[in-house]
C-alpha cells in the first residue's frame, strides 16, 4: 500500500525539473579584445580573500570585492578610445569637439567617432576642429570592418542622456568596454558624470582609479513557431493552422497569390501573412539581441485582449491576459517597468523583475525572479489575437500564434564607470530624476503650544 505522500511524489516527479541554478550568471572572462589583440579582459570573482583568477596574457581585468565595488585595474595603457555624442545637440557638440581635442592633442590617444559626426554643420565650420579632424578613425554601422573597429575599443566617451548610453549597448552585443556616461541629455538617470570634469576623470580611468557598476542586459531570443497549410481560406487562398516538425512549402495554386501580395507589400513570400485569422506558411529564423532595460511583449497591433503563456526554467507559471508584460533588468527596473508599476531595484541586484501592462486582474502584481532563471513568454495558438515583441524600445518584431520570447541574463554586461560610488550615484539619481520621496517635511509643534499642553495636563 502507497503512503500518504506517495502520490504527491509521483506528482512532482511528472513536473519539469530546474535545469538551471538561479545564481546570476558571472561576467564572462573576456571583454574586449585578448591574446591575440585583444585590449581588454577582466577576471571576475566576488571575493579579495582567496586566489585571483586571471586570464591569460590580459591587459586590464575587472574584480568585484566583498563590499559591492568593482575596481578598473589596466595592465598596459589604454590606447583606444570612442567618442559618441548625441545628434542634433549643439551644446554636446561644443563639449564634444572640446573632449576631443583634449583627448588627441593632451592625452595623444588614439579616437574613434561617427563617420555622421563629422558630417553635422557646426563641426564641418569649426576651423580649429579641422586640423584634428584627419586624425580621427571614422566608424559608421555600414562599414565592412564596423565590428573589428570596435573591438579595438579600450573605453567609451558617453555624450548625451540615458538614450545615448542605449544606443551604446545595441552597438555591442557582447562584451563592452568601460563606458564613461556624462550627463548632458534630458533626464540623465543612467549618466552619473559631470562634464564640467571630464579632465579629472578621464585622467582617472587612464590611471585606473576608478569603480564600476556592472549593469545587467538580458538575453532575447525570438523563436518562430513551424507551421504547414493546407486548408482552404478567404480569397480562394489556402492556409491552416496545423503545427509541425518541419516546415513544407504551400502548393503552388496557393503560393503564387502568396508571392504577389508579399512582392506588392515588400515582404519576403516565406513570411506568413493572414486572412481570416489563418495562417500560411513561414521561415523559421530566430533574432537575438541584448537588452540593457527590458523586453516587452504585447499586443501588437491587435484589438484583442493580450493572452500570453508564461514559463520559468521551462515550467508552466501563469496566462498574462491584459495588454502585454515587461521584463526588465534592473536598470530597466525605473524605466517603463516603474511607469507600469514595478519595484526600482538597484543595478547591482542579480535579478529579472516581471511587470504586467494592465493586467486584466487586480491580483497580477510585479515580481522578481532571480538572475539565473529563463523566462519563456509564448502567443498561444489558442488565442484570439497576436503580439509583438521589441527590445529597448526599438527592434519591434510582430509575433504570431506559436511564436515565443526567452529571456535570460546575458554574461555580458554594461560597464559603467561610477561618479562618486554605485549606492551614491542611484539614490542620488532617485532624488534628482524622479523626484522619489520628495515631500515638504511636516512641521513640528511650536514650543510654546507644548508649554501649554503640559500645564494643562498638570492640572
Amino acid at each position: 500500500m502507497d503512503s500518504p505522500g506517495s502520490e504527491k511524489r509521483k506528482q512532482y516527479a511528472k513536473q519539469p525539473k530546474l535545469q538551471r541554478n538561479s545564481v546570476a550568471p558571472a561576467p564572462a572572462a573576456n571583454f574586449g579584445r585578448s591574446a591575440a589583440g585583444q585590449v581588454f579582459n577582466t577576471a571576475y570573482s566576488p571575493r579579495t580573500d582567496g586566489p585571483r583568477r586571471k586570464t591569460s596574457d590580459s591587459v586590464r581585468e575587472v574584480l568585484t570585492d566583498a563590499s559591492g565595488e568593482t575596481p578598473l585595474v589596466w595592465c598596459n595603457a589604454p590606447t583606444n578610445v570612442f567618442v559618441i555624442k548625441k545628434f542634433r545637440d549643439r551644446a554636446i557638440t561644443t563639449k564634444f569637439k572640446e573632449i576631443t581635442r583634449f583627448l588627441v592633442e593632451e592625452k595623444g590617444l588614439n579616437v574613434l567617432v561617427e563617420r555622421a559626426v563629422l558630417a553635422e554643420k557646426d563641426v564641418q565650420s569649426d576651423a580649429t576642429f579641422a586640423k584634428i579632424s584627419p586624425l580621427l578613425s571614422l566608424w559608421s554601422s555600414d562599414d565592412a570592418d564596423c565590428d573589428e573597429k570596435l573591438a579595438t575599443v579600450d573605453f567609451i566617451v558617453c555624450l548625451g542622456g540615458d538614450g545615448t548610453l542605449l544606443h551604446v549597448s545595441s552597438l555591442y552585443q557582447k562584451s563592452v568596454p568601460p563606458i564613461l556616461a556624462f550627463r548632458l541629455g534630458s533626464l540623465g538617470f543612467l549618466t552619473p558624470l559631470d562634464v564640467g570634469n571630464y579632465e579629472r576623470i578621464i585622467n582617472q580611468v587612464i590611471d585606473g582609479s576608478v569603480t564600476l557598476t556592472l549593469r545587467s542586459r538580458l538575453e532575447c531570443v525570438v523563436n518562430r513557431a513551424r507551421y504547414s497549410s493546407t486548408s482552404p481560406a478567404s480569397n480562394g487562398v489556402g492556409a491552416s493552422y496545423d503545427r509541425q516538425g518541419s516546415t513544407p512549402s504551400p502548393t503552388t495554386q496557393a503560393r503564387e497569390p502568396l508571392a504577389a501580395l508579399a512582392t506588392a507589400r515588400g515582404d519576403d513570400p516565406d513570411v506568413c501573412f493572414r486572412r481570416s485569422n489563418s495562417v500560411i506558411t513561414r521561415n523559421t529564423q530566430t533574432s537575438h539581441m541584448l537588452v540593457l532595460n527590458e523586453v516587452v511583449i504585447d499586443r501588437g497591433q491587435s484589438a484583442y485582449l493580450s493572452n500570453l503563456q508564461m514559463y520559468c526554467n521551462g515550467r508552466p507559471i501563469t496566462d498574462v491576459q491584459g495588454d502585454g508584460l515587461i521584463v526588465a533588468t534592473p536598470t530597466g527596473s525605473t524605466a517603463y517597468a516603474a511607469a507600469a508599476g514595478a519595484s526600482m531595484v538597484h543595478p547591482s541586484v542579480q535579478a529579472m523583475v516581471v511587470t504586467p501592462i494592465c493586467p486584466h486582474s487586480l491580483s497580477f502584481r510585479p515580481i522578481m525572479v532571480p538572475g539565473g532563471v529563463k523566462i519563456e513568454v509564448k502567443v498561444p495558438k489558442t488565442g484570439r489575437g497576436t503580439g509583438a515583441v521589441s527590445c529597448d524600445g526599438k527592434n519591434r518584431q510582430d509575433l504570431a500564434h506559436g511564436d515565443s520570447v526567452q529571456i535570460s541574463m546575458s554574461i555580458y554586461p554594461l560597464p559603467c564607470v561610477d561618479g562618486t560610488d554605485h549606492m551614491s550615484d542611484w539614490f542620488t539619481s532617485l532624488s534628482a530624476c524622479l523626484h522619489w520621496n520628495a515631500r515638504t517635511v511636516q512641521k513640528q509643534f511650536d514650543t510654546e503650544e507644548e508649554d501649554n499642553v503640559d500645564a494643562i495636563a498638570e492640572e
